[in-house]
């Protein structure tokens, strides 16, 4: 597998050399956008998550944040989950510093309830049924987008909610970029970055290296005397083709391989000599066409292998592979102005090797109807329903309803969503030895959230506040009267999320967040674990010339319990970026992480690290 992401990228350098041939280029140069008017334009996103098909924000009744390019550049964080910790109703936790499992919960629950597409596959894990994203990197990710509560038309998984990574698109003419950092624990990083388009095709390539001795794995009494190492190779790839009319096709690879040592708990490792490899490589063809109404095929396939050395435990050893394949077929027909039908087919097969344990596979084959109807310019009402079948448990119906409408031309909206979800079985809990069972039947969600957005007149300000519930039910835990996995428990959370935005042009944006939110678990009477009751961030961008911009990011997380029951410290937590322009192509930039030096843990009993200085730049040729 390791082979795969060099060889997809050098199978790629024939169409680079042939584009590149054809066009010319002059050094570019920063530009801003003049002093803001009275009046600020609100550049409306495009989402495809929430309704699997291109809607403006302002027709989409479910809760979802969208983090683009401008700002995923502007913030000048190297991690995909540093990125999405800013997001309302998520909460990231890692068990450890870089390069540790790092999950994400949403809306209150657990990380194998939310759903994670690349470039519309998915990639949780078949054994665990969560995603790590400890080493995926923001090199080549041109948008993020967080679909918050229970989404039926997406699948298993999306109990929760899902996070959608889509990865760069080339743009006319090319750019080629360079950076190189250097920071605290000897961290050392190399990106090269190039992208483009020329007449019907477009690239974008990207690899990264990075190392660093980053910190212990574990807390111990009395302080740590080791650290431990972590490397990190990303790759990326991109290539499309524009056919016919408003046809295209693409093929994406992104890929990585995390190396990172680890510690025993409460115990250093002091020869280093206990690892992980963790590799993942993420392969995707699609093609959307329009003959007579819009058609979509996507094939696509991820894969996993996670090896742990330890020579001083047979428990830390393990070769864990899992694939999953799948192909889906979406059918866009437009009946008529105001009403728009989605029809969905999908199969999917999962495998998955535990070295010495199991070898095992199921099926999936899944199919969905959605109906968007816009009965005026101002209110917009979708309605789906969704039908898997697995070849272990048999079949699951879920369903899904939105609604949006807009007031006072367009200043005020109102938003709401309401749905059922469900999760599968992970390969663990049905057939690890002495734990999984064959007799289990699925996760459930149903929930629903409604919500108002309003802009002040101008549009400088913005604020959303919603409401969401959330319940769970066949909860998969250990039954110790059968010795096994079973459907045991129930949960529920509900809360509300608030957001304030503010726009001046390109010289300052702010976006302030604050997430109440209440869980229980119904067999105990207590929150849920590691799941924040009072969740606040805040963003800040400035720009306040054409070659100095940057970021400030602030997270305060506080009142949460671990799984003793017990209180887990709260804290703040400040990162700054600085980047500026000193030639049109030569771009020096400073970072601080923690920069308050905040001594604090996201999972009790494992490191986080303090302050950390970074600087570098960036070449930039176009």
């Amino acid at each position: 597998m390791k082979t795969r992401p060099v060889v997809a990228i050098a199978a790629s350098l024939p169409l680079i050399a042939s584009i590149l041939a054809a066009q010319s280029g002059d050094l570019g140069a920063q530009t801003g956008d003049d002093e803001p008017a009275d009046e600020i334009v609100v550049n409306e996103e495009m989402t495809v998550s929430a309704n699997r098909f291109e809607v403006p924000i302002s027709e989409v009744g479910s809760s979802v944040t969208v983090i683009g390019l401008d700002e995923i550049e502007q913030r000048n964080q190297i991690y995909v989950q540093d990125l999405l910790r800013t997001i309302p109703g998520v909460e990231l936790t890692q068990g450890g510093g870089p390069g540790k499992v790092s999950g994400i919960r949403i809306r209150g629950g657990s990380s194998a309830q939310a759903l994670i597409l690349i470039d519309g596959v998915r990639v949780n894990s078949v054994t665990l049924g969560q995603f790590s994203f400890a080493n995926l990197m923001a090199d080549n990710v041109e948008r993020i987008e967080v679909l918050r509560g229970p989404q039926a038309t997406d699948g298993s998984g999306a109990m929760s909610g899902v996070v959608r990574i889509t990865t760069r698109r080339g743009e006319p003419g090319w750019r080629l970029r360079a950076t190189a950092e250097a920071g605290g624990s000897d961290h050392q990083r190399f990106a090269l970055g190039l992208a483009g388009a020329h007449n019907a095709f477009d690239y974008s390539f990207s690899v990264s290296d990075l190392s660093t001795d980053a910190v212990s794995h574990v807390s111990v009494q009395g302080g740590a005397i080791e650290d431990d190492p972590y490397d990190n190779q990303s790759y990326s790839a991109r290539l499309g083709v524009a056919f016919l009319e408003d046809g295209r096709a693409d093929l994406t690879t992104p890929s990585s391989e995390g190396d990172t040592a680890l510690d025993g708990f409460g115990v250093e490792d002091l020869n280093r000599d206990a690892v992980t490899d963790d590799e993942s490589f993420v392969l995707t063809v699609e093609t959307n066409f329009t003959p007579s109404w819009r058609q979509t095929l996507r094939v696509g396939s991820s894969e996993t292998h996670l090896v742990g050395t330890d020579p001083d435990s047979f428990f830390s050893n393990y070769d864990i592979r899992s694939e999953i394949l799948q192909i889906e077929a979406q059918a866009d027909i437009t009946l008529n102005e105001s009403n728009l039908l989605n029809i969905g087919y999908s199969v999917e097969d999962r495998d998955a090797m535990n070295i010495g344990t199991f070898t095992e596979s199921v099926d999936f084959e899944s199919w969905f109807v959605q109906d968007q109807y816009s009965p005026t310019d101002n209110v917009h009402l979708t309605a789906a329903i969704r039908r898997d079948d697995h070849s272990v448990f048999g079949s699951e119906t879920t369903y899904r309803a939105t609604g949006a409408a807009s007031f006072s031309g367009g200043r005020t909206r109102l938003h709401g969503s309401v749905g059922s979800a469900f999760r599968a079985p992970s390969f663990n809990e049905l057939f690890f030895p002495f734990f999984g069972n064959l007799s289990l039947v699925p996760e459930t969600s149903d929930g629903f959230d409604l919500g108002m957005h309003h802009h002040l007149e101008g549009n400088r300000w913005s604020f959303d506040l919603t409401y969401f519930d959330i319940d769970f039910e066949n909860l998969i835990g250990y039954d110790f009267v059968l010795f096994l996995a079973n459907n045991i428990a129930e949960a529920s959370s509900n809360g509300v999320e608030l957001t304030v935005g503010y726009r001046r042009g390109t010289a300052f944006d702010l976006d302030f967040s604050h997430t109440y939110n209440d869980t229980e678990d119904k067999t105990t009477g207590l929150p849920l674990p590691r799941r924040p009751k009072q969740r606040t961030t805040l963003v800040a961008r400035f720009a306040p010339t054409d070659a100095l911009d940057g970021a400030a990011i602030l997270t305060s997380v506080r009142d949460r319990i671990d799984s003793s029951g017990l209180d887990i410290d709260d804290y703040e937590r400040v990162d700054l970026s600085v980047r500026y322009a000193a030639l049109p192509w030569l771009q020096p930039f400073v970072r601080i992480e923690n920069a308050l030096d905040e001594d604090y843990e996201e999972v009790p009993g494992f490191t986080t690290p303090g302050r950390v200085f970074f600087a570098g730049v960036t070449l930039t040729r176009k």
